[in-house]
């Protein structure tokens, strides 16, 4: 190489590490996305709406969000995969299109351990089981002792083959000892409303149901955590209901695509962190169903896909679910 073709190459390096310093100093300076990957109306996209408003006063930037439903959340997040890696397209992650999808044995045109960086988590939450109001059953055990005489014919709903709260179901299922069939629904909102209409018969909703219970359109036979809900303290869990040992708990955390600079990285984590530890923020969270839970640096979130992947491959595999 010439001393000139030698000396232009470094200039054009300098420019651009120059470039790339100084869109990372001045970030944002543009609109930032947040990806939700289901429907308006559910939990995912209410929990995103309330960080979204608080983070566009906070950063002097608009921060919006885009819907992008499809394949229980795989379109949504193979979008946010294959962004540009600038900090300006975050995924709002669930275990649908993450730990599950990644453990299902789905094909995937992306990799849910290696296209995307952690953030920060969101928040945990208490998902709820939840049955027409007018049900014949009025617990946990009145439902199972049903079904045990009627194999095959009672039905639970969810927001999808894959989506977490199909293989809660199919958890309850092989614990409880029951034959139920599945009925997916393109959204979470939907498979409430076939829970109200009485199209199926129980559902695991995500907090989005909390309204519903608290009017009287939905009645809450148990949560799926471990603990009680503070939101429903009178209402037992699974667990103490019938069914020793089950859980299932769900999660929303804040990723963006693998490569992503560190130093944009962290800003969003600041910012993020900042949002859901703020009183009124954390006040509209709790309120909807769910517990702010950032984490204290992105390392934190470090190996928790791929315990979370093992866990629902666990349930897919003893279930014999086929996905493709």
């Amino acid at each position: 190489m010439s001393i000139v073709k030698f000396a232009s190459a470094l200039a054009a390096a300098a420019i651009f590490v120059a470039s790339t310093a100084h869109a990372q100093d001045n970030f944002p300076s543009r609109p930032i996305r947040i990806v939700v990957t289901f429907a308006a109306g559910g939990g995912p996209d209410i929990m995103a709406r309330i960080v979204a408003q608080k983070m566009t006063t906070n950063i002097g930037q608009s921060v919006i969000v885009d819907n992008r439903v499809g394949a229980t959340g795989i379109i949504g997040a193979d979008h946010v995969a294959h962004s540009a890696p600038d900090g300006y397209t975050l995924l709002l992650g669930t275990p649908a299109p993450l730990s599950v999808a990644g453990g299902s044995g789905r094909k995937l045109n992306y990799d849910p351990l290696k296209d995307f960086t952690w953030v920060t988590q969101g928040v945990l939450l208490t998902p709820i089981m939840v049955v027409a109001p007018n049900a014949p059953y009025k617990t946990v055990a009145d439902l199972i002792a049903l079904a045990k005489t009627k194999p095959g014919a009672m039905t639970y709903a969810s927001a999808g083959i894959g989506n977490s709260q199909h293989l809660a179901g199919e958890l309850f299922k092989q614990m409880a000892g029951i034959d139920t069939l599945h009925v997916p629904y393109q959204s979470g909102v939907m498979g409430m409303a076939a829970i109200q209409s009485g199209q199926t018969d129980y559902f695991f909703s995500d907090p989005s149901a909390l309204p519903h219970v608290r009017s009287g359109k939905l009645r809450a036979l148990a949560v799926s955590t471990p603990t009680r809900s503070k939101q429903l303290p009178d209402v037992p869990t699974v667990a103490e209901s019938g069914v020793p040992g089950y859980e299932y708990s769900n999660w929303y955390g804040f990723l963006v695509p693998a490569k992503t600079p560190r130093p944009i990285v962290m800003r969003l984590h600041k910012e993020l962190t900042a949002v859901l530890n703020a009183p009124d923020v954390r006040e509209r969270l709790v309120t909807a169903g769910m517990d702010p839970a950032p984490s204290n640096s992105p390392e934190d979130m470090a190996g928790f896909l791929a315990k979370d992947q093992e866990k629902w491959a666990r349930v897919v595999k003893a279930a014999g679910i086929k996905f493709d």
